[in-house]
């Protein structure tokens, strides 16, 4: 059974889907950005389009109310429309109804969805639309930090390329986490100062990864969601926590730790 595209009592509005229209960027230019994050989000693109050819590409940058904030497209000789326009017109006609959307699926917690993942009842209008922009199928890969969605990659193919085949998802569910771990550490690099802190307390690799979540304000479910275990293991890990830091709440463990890592980083200062 496919995936049903949830969809709200009333329809998603502008400002819910988006922040003030993103930043639009083509391949190439992200390609020669200063910036080693810019080039290593159009590096993904190539590396995804490579094993998973598509007629056009586009990376988003998540932020923490589902909205897209940066876009870089790539797109091939066959398909060549401006971005901006095609994100208006993608606003105007159909962005209720795209199932792919962070806010829809960081739910399922899945890394890799293709469009026949979802009931086609539930996705009619979707893919009306591609058809009506000449594409055919879809399949997203998707990035995730403290449980939360951080980027998507949109591949997208016309008729002639064929929809998205078992080998493709396979390849691009591969690449994921590689992708993952190379965004963690280049768009959101680890503290230096929280983790000797936590293994002062006595934590095992695995708490203070839990700790750091919780101090980032992750809840249980995107904790479970990020280091690939269950609620229940969460909640074991915490407990454990909570005894080797002194404290009782999760509440009181963010704010020691965040009280501890502000006062490491003024002694340092």
């Amino acid at each position: 059974m496919g995936l049903r595209a949830s969809r709200s009592s009333r329809p998603a509005s502008y400002s819910a889907l988006i922040a003030p229209e993103p930043t639009f960027a083509a391949h190439a230019q992200a390609l020669g950005a200063r910036e080693a994050s810019e080039r290593l989000k159009a590096h993904a693109l190539s590396a995804l389009t490579a094993v998973a050819p598509a007629t056009i590409a586009w990376y988003f940058a998540v932020d923490r109310r589902h909205r897209s904030h940066q876009a870089i497209v790539l797109q091939t000789a066959r398909f060549e429309i401006e971005p901006a326009w095609m994100w208006r017109r993608y606003l105007a006609c159909v962005a209720d109804a795209d199932p792919f959307t962070a806010a829809r699926v960081e739910s399922y917690a899945a890394t890799v969805l293709a469009l026949k993942d979802f009931e086609p009842e539930s996705c009619d209008a979707y893919r009306a639309y591609l058809a009506d922009q000449g594409l055919a199928d879809r399949a997203d890969v998707y990035l995730f930090n403290a449980g939360t969605i951080v980027a998507q990659f949109a591949l997208l193919r016309a008729p002639e390329l064929g929809p998205f085949s078992t080998a493709d998802l396979s390849a691009l569910r591969r690449m994921q986490p590689l992708l993952e771990h190379a965004f963690a550490c280049t768009l959101d690099p680890e503290q230096p100062t929280l983790r000797p802190l936590l293994a002062d307390s006595g934590l095992s690799e695995r708490e203070m990864d839990v700790a750091e979540l919780v101090a980032r304000g992750a809840t249980n479910q995107e904790i479970a969601r990020s280091l690939h275990i269950s609620e229940a293991t969460v909640k074991t890990h915490l407990t454990r926590v909570y005894s080797k830091v002194g404290v009782r709440t999760r509440t009181q463990l963010a704010l020691s730790l965040g009280a501890e890592e502000q006062a490491a980083r003024t002694t340092s200062g």
